[in-house]
């Protein structure tokens, strides 16, 4: 395999080290700015790479949507193999890209836009060709999931276990789409796509972490239980999707409590095999590298594709039955547990609360 990588930041690098020590890869460009290029095989201009008929696949480390997407797009009309670690780019992109992948016969494939080292989109693609996936759902950001460990186990204010997140590397200058649930919705989206052959689109109902501070987390620790920010999609009745992301308040006995720091746990239920769960580093150089080289192995063994070419955008349908439950809200010290509800009716509740004052915590009540 000659290999071309789109940027040497955190996972580029890990790429390029990873790929250097096996036998069947060749690292041949490194594509970076003007300014970065350090070595003898680094390039400024995508075209260097995409009209280099030698090179057969290509990495994408770069993040973000553009100029990433028109990078792909030159790449993969060429005949490129296109291996990505950016969830917006396929978020967004994801079904453009395959249809222009398949008219080449190349690969277009992206594990490590999910989970970090853990293989969940890769499992849930192979699962679902033998098995009817019913539901995904799992902690998905490391960035939240280590201030909510802090906060909750260590007593520390909320921008304090930021600030220490950022120091550690485990969250970026600006942490926002972490902390608001952004970053989870776009790994729900690339869940879905997989397990339902349907990307949603639209209809979401996405909840962060910004209103929880340090007397919420002492309210739910009075009541001896732990909070999780999580990720859900899953079939409806009707034969449609829904997808979301909230807070979670559930017990400590939990699997997802028990997940702490920047790791990260994600699951599938499929109707024959059950409930499958996957526990591990959710960020990183090399975790995040080892899906990268996964794929490219998938590639070498000739995959083409994690989505199926019949999978199509929906809007997601988060007022449907399999999607309600309690809830609880804490405002002004002040705990209130909800009767069961769709997730809809709640996040547009919580919406007309907030009208007035912003600063209220809400979260799926698992008892």
């Amino acid at each position: 395999m000659n290999l071309a990588i789109l940027g040497f930041g955190t996972v580029g690098r890990g790429v390029y080290d990873m790929a250097n020590a096996l036998n069947w890869v060749k690292v041949s460009k490194i594509l970076v700015r003007e300014h970065e290029r350090v070595m003898s095989n680094m390039v400024s201009s995508i075209d260097d790479i995409a009209d280099d008929d030698k090179i057969d696949t290509v990495v994408e480390c770069i993040g973000g949507v553009h100029p990433v997407y028109e990078y792909a797009l030159k790449c993969i009309k060429k005949g490129k193999n296109f291996v990505t670690s950016n969830k917006m780019l396929v978020a967004e992109y994801g079904l453009e890209l395959q249809k222009e992948a398949k008219k080449v016969n190349a690969s277009f494939l992206f594990s490590a836009a999910c989970g970090g080292a853990i293989p969940i989109l890769h499992n849930v693609s192979i699962a679902s060709k033998s098995d009817e996936i019913l539901k995904c759902s799992g902690i998905l950001n490391g960035t939240t999931n280590f201030i909510i460990t802090k906060m909750m186990d260590e007593n520390v204010s909320y921008e304090d276990a930021l600030k220490d997140a950022q120091k550690r590397g485990f969250a970026e200058a600006d942490p926002s789409s972490d902390v608001s649930g952004k970053d989870t919705l776009r790994k729900v989206i690339l869940l879905s796509c997989i397990s339902f052959k349907k990307m949603p689109n639209d209809g979401f109902c996405v909840e962060g972490i910004e209103n929880f501070s340090s007397s919420v987390a002492k309210k739910i620790q009075e009541k001896n239980l732990d909070v999780k920010l999580m990720g859900f999609c899953g079939k409806t009745e009707n034969g449609g999707i829904y997808a979301y992301v909230e807070p979670v308040v559930l017990k400590p006995s939990t699997l997802e409590a028990a997940i702490k720091s920047n790791i990260n746990f994600a699951c599938y239920e499929a109707k024959n095999s059950g409930t499958i769960s996957l526990i591990g580093q959710g960020a990183g150089r090399y975790p995040s590298a080892s899906n990268v080289l996964r794929d490219l192995s998938a590639v070498n063994d000739g995959v083409k594709n994690m989505m199926e070419n019949d999978c199509v955008a929906v809007r997601a349908d988060n007022d449907a039955l399999q999607c309600a439950h309690p809830y609880i809200i804490i405002h002004n010290d002040k705990v209130e547990i909800t009767d069961a509800m769709s997730v809809k009716k709640m996040h547009e509740h919580i919406k007309m609360l907030r009208r007035g004052e912003s600063n209220i915590f809400f979260a799926q009540y698992r008892i």
